[in-house]
């Protein structure tokens, strides 16, 4: 994880954000979803 990861405390989930698998971090990161909404507009022009 990153540096920062054990001290972030991701309530949803009930513990740190060191303790998140990658997938799951990656679902809550604002890059994760930035790619994810890049990847549906990608998408979505191609079937244009």
């Amino acid at each position: 994880g990153f540096g920062y990861d054990p001290v972030f405390w991701v309530p949803e989930y009930n513990c740190a954000s060191a303790e998140l698998s990658a997938a799951v971090k990656n679902s809550l990161s604002h890059r994760g979803q930035a790619l994810r909404s890049l990847t549906d507009l990608i998408k979505a022009r191609e079937l244009h």
